[in-house]
């Protein structure tokens, strides 16, 4: 119907034209023209009254626009963030590996080098899964666990990096406290993963985490010789003392909450 074109004309005459905006109208004329043959089946011929029962329900349209515009740009900034991962990944690694020939035959440099190798399908790994985690943080919770194990892969990479880095770098056997300290970045990244997307039961997973994270901390500090053996292990009941003093504190919060019995039966007759 003519009004229904002046109408999404008029309520776009400001806005610059783009093939979204393109697709978005022709998508809305559709939508308001076959709510009108609905209408018309259903008995009502007044084409008066046809037009403004159909434009009523469509009182929010640029409202719609922008949150269709950024849906699209969003699945075309991913569309594009995809098609780059899939053609860079490969020429990236053959990249690395022509790198790692080219300087080993011209310096004689072979020893280590195969790091750069390693680091490229690292980085190219921990992206596809960054990819991953944020396609599926958009889907039902069912599917955060599986983008929280994504996330502890991310962590494990790097954490490997690092001691393969480490390792060829200082020598192995200097190495070995990375490996606690991969543990103990993996499981603060998991509970900070957990709190930031509203994960259910992320409270108990401070109270298991911050013993196993102190434990780490001790080991660390104590390879470093920065603490000892012997007396670093106070470190372990700090991190038990800590859960303690959170659980207190919930316990307390929760004691402001009192039952009671008439509240619930007010509501029960509601």
């Amino acid at each position: 119907m003519k009004i229904f074109i002046d109408k999404i004309e008029n309520e776009f005459k400001d806005v610059k034209y783009s093939e979204i905006l393109y697709q978005y109208k022709r998508r809305l004329l559709d939508e308001m023209n076959d709510r009108a043959c609905d209408v018309r089946q259903a008995g009502l011929q007044d084409e008066g009254v046809i037009e403004d029962l159909i434009l009523s329900e469509y009182p929010n349209i640029r409202e719609n626009y922008n949150r269709y515009y950024a849906a699209e740009k969003r699945r075309k900034k991913e569309a594009l963030e995809h098609k780059l991962l899939l053609i860079g990944t490969p020429l990236l690694i053959i990249l690395s590996v022509a790198i790692y020939i080219i300087q080993g035959i011209l310096f004689d440099t072979w020893a280590g080098n195969w790091l750069i190798i390693v680091g490229t399908v690292f980085a190219m790994c921990i992206l596809c899964m960054l990819a991953g985690i944020r396609k599926l943080m958009r889907l039902k919770k069912i599917f955060h666990p599986i983008a929280r194990l994504l996330a502890a892969g991310c962590v494990m990479l790097v954490a490997v990096f690092v001691f393969l880095l480490c390792g060829v770098t200082i020598g192995w056997g200097a190495t070995w406290p990375i490996i606690p300290g991969g543990v103990a970045a993996l499981l603060i990244g998991d509970l900070l993963f957990a709190f930031l997307t509203h994960q259910k039961f992320a409270m108990i997973n401070t109270f298991v985490y911050l013993p196993a994270i102190f434990t780490m901390l001790y080991i660390i500090l104590a390879a470093l010789e920065i603490v000892t053996w012997g007396r670093g292990w106070a470190l372990i009941f700090l991190g038990v003392a800590i859960d303690a003093i959170i659980g207190l504190l919930i316990l307390l919060n929760n004691a402001k909450y009192k039952y009671k019995q008439e509240v619930e039966d007010v509501w029960k007759e509601n």
